[in-house]
């Protein structure tokens, strides 16, 4: 039995927001905002990465990148976004760069739409050429290969196209492969679901791992963030 607590937000590094402000707007829409406030400890920045996650409300989150810290905990942070939410005077999460926000949202939200599925491979085309790769599809080495979405319950086909023997000026040549996609990635741990196993699938085709899903999704438990 795992007696080791069970992680919440609420145990995540915290930003208290004390002034916000508002830059300019680039061509593309986005805005320039900066954040200054103060954290409730000492943030280890990852290398020579500068940005990270800061988490707001449900389902909400602001990237950001470090401008200065200090004195202590305080710090200045920078932010590109279409839309700001009202954050002046509220706390925020902080989220290391090494995952994605909406890893946070997948385990908390009992809405979230987690459906238990029996995995299958789908077809798959292979950019096959000689290369330094493991990977071989009739005797040549495969750099890339794409996944070939089945048709949803609309009609709909999503992705890919396959180009059966087009070989480029470069010696590339696209093969169909049937049942190439043999497995998915556990969006927490990176482990493999392979054909015939189960796994838990969301309305956006990410896949988890019984495992992470028992160990994290069921009892809400953000510990990932640590073990992983």
């Amino acid at each position: 039995m795992n007696s080791k607590p069970r992680k919440t937000l609420q145990d995540f590094p915290r930003f208290s927001v004390s002034q916000v402000s508002r830059g300019e707007t680039n061509s593309q829409g986005f805005t320039t905002f900066e954040l200054r406030g103060e954290f409730d400890r000492i943030i280890q920045r990852q290398g020579e990465i500068t940005w990270f996650w800061l988490l707001v409300g449900e389902r909400a989150a602001v990237w950001a990148q470090w401008k200065s810290v200090g004195p202590g905990t305080a710090a200045t942070v920078v932010a590109h976004e279409k839309t700001m939410p009202e954050i002046a005077g509220k706390t925020l999460y902080y989220l290391s760069p090494y995952w994605q926000a909406f890893h946070i949202w997948m385990a908390l939200d009992e809405q979230w739409g987690w459906q238990r599925e029996l995995f299958q491979a789908v077809d798959a085309v292979a950019e096959a050429y000689l290369a330094n790769d493991v990977s071989i599809v009739d005797g040549r080495e495969v750099k890339t290969w794409a996944k070939l979405s089945r048709a949803d319950k609309r009609g709909h086909t999503e992705r890919y196209v396959p180009l059966l023997d087009d070989t480029s000026d470069s010696g590339t040549t696209q093969q169909f492969v049937p049942g190439g996609w043999d497995h998915e990635h556990c969006e927490l741990c990176q482990g493999h679901i392979e054909h015939g196993n189960y796994g838990y699938k969301d309305p956006d085709d990410r896949w988890m791992c019984e495992t992470c899903y028992d160990k994290y999704v069921k009892p809400r438990d953000l510990s990932f963030v640590d073990d992983l």
